[in-house]
C-alpha cells in the first residue's frame, strides 16, 4: 500500500454527475476524493446509493457520514467552470459510469490501495481498496472538456438472470433432458441405471448441454453466459473488505437494496455453488427415476412431441426437484455455512470469516474446526493461533472434468490456451520422470524425510517453529492412518505435539521429553516412520536449544 498524497492539505475540486443532477465541491481533501472514487467499486448508480456504501470505504482520514462531504448541487455550466479553473480535479460520472481526473490529480489506477493512515513509527493503517468495475470507464490526466464527450465504448454490464438460472426454467430443462436421457439408447445400452459411476457421463452431458443451449428467454444466450464477466472484480472487492477487517475495520455488506442488485453479477463464489446446485438437481433426477421408480413403469400421461416421456412426468419431476433446490440451498455446505449464506455474502461481497459478525446479514459463517480432528494445524486454529479463519471455495473442481462449459475461464479461447499450456506442462513433467527412471535416479538418498515440508526455512511469523512442526506430525498422522493404526496412536501423537506447543518456559523441557519419547514409540513400532522421527526429534532438540521468542506471532503464516 501507499500514502494516498504527500500533503494532506492537498485539495482538489470534485464533481459528482448522476442522472438527476450534478454537485460540486471547490476544496475537497485527498483522503476524501480517494475514498469517492473507491465507492465506485461497488458500482452504484447514482450518488444516494454511493452514500449507502460509504461504511465500507469510511476510515479515520475522512468524515464519518458521507452527508458531510463537501458536495453542493450546482448545474452543469458552473461544475464546468469550476473544472476548468481547478488546479486538480476528479469527475465521477454515475450515469455514464466512469472516472475522469485532470490538471494536478494523483495518479490512481483501475485497481489500486492505498494506506489512509500512517503512524508514528511508519507503519501503514486503515487499507482503501480500489477495484473499478469493468464497464466503468477510467480516464487520467484528460482535459475537462472530456467531461462532455460520451463514453468511449458501450455499457457492458453482465446481467444476471437468477430467475431463470434457479427458477423452474432451469428445473424444467434439466427434468425434460434427464428423462429424454433415461429414454435414450445410450442409457438403455449402459449399466447407468444400476451404476452410479456409469451415470456420470450422462451427469456431465445434461449439465453441459443446459449451460450451452441458447435460450429464447435469454435473448439467444445461453446460461453459461450469465455465470460469468465480473468475478475478478466481484472478488476483489471482496479481498479488500477482508483487508480492511483485519487491519480492525468492521466487517459491512454491501447494501442489497440498490436497483438491479436482483442482476447483479455473479461472483466466484456463487458460480462454484451453482456447479455444485446443477450437479445436486441432476443426481437427484437420477434416483428418483432409476431408484424409486420401477424401471419397468410405463410414462403416464400423453407422450411429448419429441417422443421422450410425457410432460406429465416432466411436472412430476419438476416439482421433486423444486424440493431438492430449496432442501440444498438452506442446509449445510460440506459442514459448514448454508450455500444461501455462501451465496448472500458473495453477492454482498464480504468475505466469511468464521463466527464474525457482519453488519447487515443476520447469519454469521459457522466454526471451521472439528472438535475431534486428528490434523494438529486445524487444532492450532482452533486454538486461535492465527487469528480469523476466512473460507472461500476455490473452484478447482469445476475444471476436473475439461469442459469449458463449467471452468471458471471466461471465453473458449482463453480456455483452449490453459489446455494446450497444462497439456505441455503434464508433457515436461512426464519426460523429465522418464529420464530420471532411465537413469535410476528415482531415488534421492538425501531427499527430505518430508513430502509436504520442502524449505528448510522458518514459516514467516512462526516464531516458535510450531507451525512447521504441525505439517510433519499431520505427516506422521497421515501415515499412521495409512497403517490403520490405532486411534490410541494418533490421539497420543496429537496430544503430546498440543502439550508441547502450549507449555511455558517452565514445562517445555519435560513436554519435549514426553513428545521425543512419543515419536520413538512409533518408529519403534512403524518402521516407514523412523526418518521421520528422528527428524522431528532433531528440530525440536533445536528449537529448545534457540533463545526464547515471542511465540505467539503468527501472524499470516502464510
Amino acid at each position: 500500500m501507499e500514502r494516498a498524497m504527500d500533503q494532506n492539505d492537498d485539495l482538489a475540486t470534485v464533481v459528482v454527475i448522476d442522472a438527476s443532477q450534478s454537485r460540486l465541491a471547490t476544496h475537497c481533501d485527498a483522503d476524501t476524493a480517494l475514498t469517492l472514487i473507491a465507492l465506485a467499486s461497488e458500482d452504484p448508480a447514482n450518488w444516494n446509493e454511493a452514500m449507502s456504501a460509504w461504511p465500507r470505504y469510511r476510515t479515520p482520514a475522512v468524515c464519518e457520514f458521507a452527508s458531510s462531504v463537501p458536495l453542493e448541487e450546482t448545474d452543469c455550466e458552473e461544475a464546468m467552470e469550476a473544472l476548468q479553473s481547478a488546479e486538480a480535479w476528479l469527475v465521477i460520472d454515475f450515469r455514464e459510469k466512469r472516472i475522469l481526473m485532470g490538471g494536478n490529480f494523483m495518479s490512481v489506477d483501475r485497481d489500486d490501495a492505498f494506506a489512509m493512515v500512517v503512524d508514528e513509527t511508519g507503519k501503514q493503517h486503515c487499507p482503501l481498496s480500489i477495484h473499478l468495475p469493468p464497464w466503468w470507464e477510467l480516464h487520467k490526466g484528460v482535459t475537462a472538456e472530456t467531461v462532455n464527450q460520451p463514453r468511449q465504448s458501450p455499457i457492458n454490464k453482465p446481467y444476471v438472470n437468477r430467475d431463470i438460472l434457479y427458477g423452474d426454467a432451469f428445473l424444467t430443462d434439466i427434468a425434460a433432458r434427464v428423462l429424454e436421457t433415461v429414454d435414450s439408447d445410450a442409457w438403455r445400452n449402459s449399466n447407468a441405471s444400476e451404476d452410479r459411476h456409469a451415470r456420470y457421463p450422462f451427469t456431465v452431458a445434461v449439465h453441459r448441454d443446459w449451460l450451452l443451449t441458447p435460450r429464447s428467454d435469454l435473448g439467444g444466450r445461453v446460461p453459461r453466459q450469465l455465470l460469468h464477466g465480473a468475478i475478478e472484480w466481484n472478488d476483489h472487492v471482496t479481498w479488500g473488505q477482508r483487508r480492511r477487517f483485519e487491519d480492525g475495520g468492521p466487517m459491512i455488506a454491501a447494501p442489497d437494496n440498490w436497483a438491479g442488485f436482483e442482476s447483479a453479477p455473479m461472483g466466484s463464489q456463487e458460480m462454484c455453488l451453482y456447479f455444485d446446485l446443477c450437479r445436486e438437481v441432476i443426481d437427484a433426477s437420477w434416483f428418483f427415476l432409476t431408484d424409486q421408480r420401477n424401471p419397468s413403469d410405463e410414462p403416464t400421461g400423453n407422450p411429448a412431441p419429441d417422443g421422450s416421456n410425457s410432460g406429465t412426468d416432466i411436472d412430476q419431476l419438476t416439482e421433486l426437484l423444486r424440493g431438492v433446490k430449496d432442501l440444498w440451498l438452506s442446509n449445510s455446505f460440506e459442514g459448514g455455512s448454508s450455500p444461501n449464506f455462501i451465496i448472500e455474502c458473495d453477492r454482498r461481497r464480504v468475505p466469511r470469516g468464521a463466527e464474525v459478525v457482519i453488519d447487515g446479514i443476520d447469519e454469521v459463517e459457522s466454526e471451521q474446526h472439528i472438535a475431534d480432528c486428528d490434523c494438529p494445524i486445524c487444532e492450532m486454529m482452533a486454538d486461535g493461533l492465527f487469528g480469523v479463519g476466512f473460507t472461500s471455495i476455490d473452484g478447482h473442481h469445476l475444471e476436473l472434468d475439461n469442459e469449458f462449459a463449467f471452468s471458471m475461464i471466461q471465453t473458449r479461447d482463453a480456455w483452449e490456451q490453459q489446455q494446450i499450456e497444462d497439456a505441455k506442462f503434464h508433457a515436461e513433467m512426464d519426460r523429465k520422470w522418464a529420464e530420471r527412471e532411465a537413469s535410476g535416479e528415482t531415488h534421492d538418498p538425501f531427499a527430505s524425510a518430508w513430502s509436504g515440508v520442502s524449505n528448510e526455512g522458518p514459516i514467516p511469523g512462526d516464531s516458535g517453529g510450531f507451525l512447521k512442526m504441525a505439517f510433519m506430525v499431520a505427516e506422521i498422522v497421515s501415515e499412521l492412518e495409512r497403517c490403520n493404526a490405532s486411534r490410541d496412536d494418533i490421539t497420543s501423537l496429537n496430544e503430546c505435539f498440543a502439550n508441547y506447543r502450549r507449555s511455558d518456559a517452565d514445562q517445555r523441557l519435560q513436554s519435549a521429553s514426553e513428545l521425543k519419547a512419543n515419536l520413538q514409540s512409533l518408529a519403534d513400532r512403524y518402521s516407514d516412520l523412523v526418518s521421520k522421527s528422528a527428524d522431528l526429534q532433531s528440530r525440536i532438540d533445536e528449537a529448545l536449544r534457540r533463545p526464547a521468542s515471542n511465540e505467539t506471532d503468527l501472524d499470516h503464516p502464510f
